[in-house]
């Protein structure tokens, strides 16, 4: 699988608690360890210090991707998230995965750039700029 030796593990949301307890993994939408959704509608995938939030968009075979870190996996997310991707398509085989990032958060949009994702436009809102990015494994 995409050349990663350990498999990525679908994981409880109480599991995943731990990936959202950094200050600096709680900067989208307000989540917190606390409010982290669970229910049919979520999934949770997790290898390396990294976990991958699913849940379904607005449109059919459409995901939107949230990523958490520890920060002992500072540095060395790429491999694992990647992997996480490439797991979760397998799993669930979508049309294509998506994510929005703030345009003030950097660091979340060269992380999204380095796993693969692409920009394909932007929301303009009143509390700024939203970057609407997407991922298919086949750009891999």
């Amino acid at each position: 699988m995409n050349g990663c030796e350990r498999l990525s593990l679908k994981i409880s949301v109480d599991d995943a608690r731990d990936y959202f307890a950094h200050p600096s993994q709680q900067k989208a939408a307000s989540i917190t360890p606390e409010t982290l959704p669970e229910g049919d509608g979520y999934q949770y995938w997790a290898v390396d210090g990294v976990c991958g939030v699913f849940h379904r968009a607005p449109w059919p075979d459409v995901w939107m991707a949230h990523y958490g870190v520890t920060p002992a996996a500072w540095g060395k997310t790429r491999k694992p998230a990647s992997q996480i991707l490439h797991a979760f398509w397998e799993a669930e085989a979508p049309e294509l995965i998506i994510g929005w990032t703030l345009e003030s958060n950097r660091a979340a949009l060269a992380f999204a750039k380095r796993i693969g994702f692409r920009v394909h436009g932007e929301m303009n809102l009143p509390s700024g700029k939203v970057i609407e990015q997407s991922w298919r494994i086949s750009w891999q």
